[in-house]
């Protein structure tokens, strides 16, 4: 599943390219921290960090060893890639939904700028097309390359969740 450009790029994302680079050459089957450093001449502090990132995105999981004669707990990591697909799928679906909020609030509304913000016509015509904060005018804004621009997003976010499920 690593190998699959789409999955790197995912994995790049949320732990970057040393962590990418770290998880691509862990064997499989449980590890540890200590092993996954030594083996990617990394530090420890952030071979970890990059381990919880995944427990925490549901990739990684651990269980701990204790020894009976130190009590020290060993934590033996292993990855768990069949998740992966899914969560790529939740997060290209979230924000395909933020977008299309958003589209839908450019398409619908009529918005006016002034130096510091920028309101619906509602909220300009109620302030006499004058900010309360800066003083100076509100101003017509021509969204349509704004509009453009998210319908773009759609469609490429749209193009990469149907790569997600065909691969």
């Amino acid at each position: 599943m690593l190998a699959h450009d789409m999955v790197k790029e995912y994995f790049r994302k949320i732990i970057g390219d040393e962590g990418l680079q770290i998880i691509m050459n862990v064997p499989d089957g449980e590890i540890t921290d200590e092993e996954i450093a030594r083996l990617s001449d990394t530090k420890l502090t952030q071979v970890r960090k990059i381990l919880y990132t995944l427990y925490e995105n549901r990739i990684a999981e651990y269980r701990t060893e204790r020894d009976d004669n130190s009590g020290w707990v060993t934590y033996l990591w292993r990855f768990d890639y069949s998740n992966v697909r899914k969560l790529m799928e939740e997060e290209a679906e979230n924000k395909l939904k933020e977008l299309r909020t958003r589209l839908d609030r450019e398409k619908s509304g009529v918005f006016y700028r002034c130096k510091c913000q920028r309101v619906l016509f509602e909220e300009a015509a109620a302030m006499d097309f004058r900010c309360d904060e800066c003083g100076s005018d509100f101003e017509y804004v021509d969204n349509k390359d704004l509009i453009r621009e998210l319908e773009a997003e759609i469609d490429k976010i749209e193009r990469w969740k149907e790569q997600i499920r065909s691969s």
